[in-house]
């Protein structure tokens, strides 16, 4: 197996082509034609993701959040993407693709949210590239509870609401940092779930008559980990496959 087979199993089930143009998704680091043996599954290509990469013997680092997003200046010895050519390591990093593809994240935080809640609903691409879902209840739900059922569906240690009494309709669900999107939504969902929500946008949102739910960046993207993988093992079973789970990068107290 070669890193362009790793490259073509994830291409598979989320296309690179349909990321977003600010995107940087692809292999970033490394060249398609090296052998790839062994793939390591993570999050984040962290110091430590790197490390235990190292570590296992793993030729690939298959990860959500792109290691390289920002045009390079400089390349100090402390860097992922340093430590990453120096092990000879690859890189294949696959963001916006995987929070569109079908049955990616975003599909994922609506079936877990589906089983806490215990009830059917209908989904719907959040908007026109389908980077989130719009998650329609058969009745009206408490906004709180929504929030409840998500902090234990996603194993968080406190989530964050809109204050008052709301109730639930339509709800919007955006992995990672998606209130961006409040303006879009306004008219066609009742509330939106993401994470990594800025003060202003909480004003925001009130102001257009929306609720909020702010469960973490880290806590609505950390299921691409087992998904990815196993997406993986199944496309390409002569290789090995890997999760790193780091952890929340935050403490709470």
């Amino acid at each position: 197996m070669t890193v362009q087979d790793i490259y073509n199993a994830v291409d598979a089930f989320a296309p690179f082509a349909t990321q977003e143009r600010w995107d940087n998704s692809g292999l970033l680091v490394g060249s398609p034609g090296c052998t790839a043996e062994k793939v390591l599954v993570s999050l984040d290509i962290s110091p430590a993701a790197v490390q235990k990469a190292a570590e296992l013997g793993c030729d690939v680092i298959v990860s959500h959040h792109p290691v390289i997003f920002s045009p390079l200046k400089t390349l100090p010895t402390e860097s992922p993407v340093y430590a990453l050519a120096k092990s000879g390591i690859a890189a294949i990093c696959c963001h916006t693709p995987l929070d569109i593809a079908a049955g990616g994240i975003n599909d994922l935080l609506v079936e877990r949210l589906r089983g806490e809640l215990e009830c059917s609903v209908e989904t719907e691409p959040l908007d026109e590239a389908g980077c989130g879902r719009v998650v329609t209840f058969p009745v009206e739900l408490p906004l709180n509870e929504i929030a409840k059922a998500a902090k234990t569906a996603l194993g968080c240690s406190s989530v964050r609401f809109s204050a008052g009494e709301r109730y639930v309709k339509r709800l919007g669900i955006c992995s990672g940092s998606g209130s961006s999107m409040l303006e879009d939504i306004t008219g066609t969902c009742d509330a939106l779930l993401t994470g990594d929500v800025k003060h202003d946008r909480w004003y925001k949102a009130e102001e257009l008559g929306l609720g909020l739910i702010d469960c973490g960046h880290y806590h609505t993207e950390i299921l691409m980990v087992p998904y990815t993988a196993q997406k993986l093992r199944e496309a390409v079973p002569g290789v090995e496959v890997f999760e790193f789970v780091e952890g929340d990068p935050c403490c709470y107290v």
